[in-house]
């Protein structure tokens, strides 16, 4: 919602026009392509399983194209140096729904490079690490406060502290003014006591069928669910046959600890997405 609003503000302060690269409301990689094409497109926003399609249909960019701002998920960086690798100006970036947009990006000077960017901070926002290791945020751009309508009325309230800092669910630091995430805390379980990030294990996983297949990534997922003897424990879902789930497996196993290793495999004819491509996780709990 607030990337599409981004968009629209942007385009109006800078005099650009904003063209509209979905398909009947919904992402169509190859719909996107042609609309880059077509219309001489500079500027776009993607998510990182936006940026899967592009590679995994082996598409490279449109020399019009001057960068994409890729956000809204962890961006492997495998995925990152093979859509450089089909002239992709991706830049990684940082942000949420409480400060508008992204507060920090990789700049444009790092497409002259081809590692992975450090994310700066922009000149509008700071960050901090506190005790607890999460990110604390302040942005000209960060909200006033929640607002919520219940059956019993209008909710509102403002976590920030006196000083307008914000405290997010991500774990990270900041250094030399790049920012640093290892996770959101609602991705960290212990499993038999030892602690883990399952959006890492997902990054790992993802990381493991790009290099089997540029068209697996998308096909294959991991959930931490509820167990009683360990706390919790890793599942992988698949939309793939058991021969390739296993080849899967068996790169993933090797790259990972013994209790990160996925426990149960369930077999899926659809991994439930938004219209931009993200997991729907509740729904996806819910089917299995």
């Amino acid at each position: 919602m607030w990337g599409g609003l981004g968009i629209e503000i942007r385009a109006h302060l800078s005099g650009a026009r904003v063209v509209k690269a979905l398909k009947d409301g919904r992402w169509d990689v190859q719909h996107f392509y042609d609309v880059l094409v077509s219309e001489g497109c500079t500027l776009s926003a993607l998510v990182p399983t936006q940026v899967y399609d592009l590679v995994s249909h082996e598409l490279k960019a449109p020399a019009t194209l001057r960068a994409i701002v890729v956000g809204g998920g962890a961006f492997e960086v495998d995925l990152y140096k093979k859509a450089r690798a089909l002239g992709w100006p991706v830049l990684p970036s940082y942000g949420m729904s409480e400060t508008a947009s992204q507060i920090a990006t990789a700049s444009l000077d790092s497409l002259m490079q081809e590692e992975f960017p450090p994310v700066g901070l922009l000149t509008h926002a700071k960050a901090r690490q506190n005790d607890g290791g999460y990110l604390e945020v302040w942005a000209q751009s960060l909200f006033t406060c929640y607002a919520q309508n219940t059956e019993a009325g209008s909710r509102v309230w403002d976590p920030k502290t006196t000083d307008g800092w914000f405290t997010t669910e991500d774990k990270g630091s900041v250094v030399n003014g790049n920012l640093l995430v290892e996770g959101r805390s609602k991705d960290y379980v212990k499993i038999g006591g030892e602690a883990t990030n399952v959006a890492r294990l997902r990054s790992v996983l993802e990381s493991c069928a790009l290099y089997l297949n540029p068209h697996w990534p998308t096909q294959v997922t991991l959930l931490d669910v509820p167990s009683d003897r360990l706390g919790a424990e890793i599942h992988l879902v698949s939309l793939l046959s058991e021969a390739d789930t296993d080849k899967v497996l068996q790169l993933y196993s090797e790259k990972v600890l013994p209790f990160e290793k996925a426990r149960k495999i369930y077999y899926m004819n659809e991994i439930p997405r938004s219209d931009l491509g993200k997991i729907l996780w509740a729904e996806l709990r819910r089917k299995l």
